[in-house]
């Protein structure tokens, strides 16, 4: 059952990305050795299908790089992982993820029903527990777990300026073929909005 397609302002922090299956470099004929030879990673963020907002190219797969994205009616999100090699023409998508913006707001709620009651789930309590902390479903498939990034973070927030919690979903996200990104999310739901993109 498909869910209602819904509108707000989706926030994303691209952080950085492990285990990636990068695309080998290739060479031709009359080009430099391998060695000499660059490839670059982006982050793509696409809502139903359309890019609405793209990282800085990367060698060392770490961004840190935040957008706020308004949606207009739309049920899913999706993460393209793209390798380019300097001087080819078109990018190689090395990695997908697809999110239901529908399941990221039910993460949400779950998340302040949980620091409101002041009780945390233990990771063995979750579906696929990780042993790291406490482990939530966005959707089947995509298992999320909390980063290890700027110890002393509570499980699932992130913390902002002055050491305050940031309310949304941090963790790492596993993509497809291989490999995860680090990416906080956060969505508030909103029945009118202006079409507007503001990248930060």
């Amino acid at each position: 059952m498909r869910s209602k397609p819904l509108t707000g302002t989706l926030q994303v922090t691209v952080k950085g990305a492990r285990e990636l299956d990068h695309a080998p470099i290739v060479t031709s004929g009359r080009s430099r050795s391998a060695s000499k030879q660059i490839s670059e990673t982006h982050v793509s963020i696409k809502v139903e299908g359309t890019q609405l907002a793209r990282s800085h190219p990367s060698r060392t797969d770490r961004w840190n790089e935040d957008f706020e994205i308004t949606v207009d009616k739309a049920n899913e999100v999706e993460i393209v992982v793209y390798d380019k090699q300097v001087g080819e023409p078109y990018p190689i998508p090395i990695g997908l993820l697809w999110i239901r913006i529908s399941d990221l707001v039910e993460a949400l709620r779950r998340q302040k029903v949980v620091m409101e009651s002041g009780q945390w789930i233990t990771a063995d309590a979750m579906p696929g527990h990780s042993p790291t902390g406490i482990a939530m479903q966005l959707n089947s498939g995509d298992m999320i777990a909390p980063l290890g990034f700027g110890g002393g973070a509570t499980p699932g927030s992130a913390m902002g300026l002055g050491g305050q919690p940031v309310e949304g979903i941090d963790a790492w996200f596993a993509v497809e073929p291989a490999g995860a990104i680090a990416l906080h999310l956060n969505f508030s739901k909103n029945s009118k909005l202006p079409c507007t993109l503001r990248a930060t």
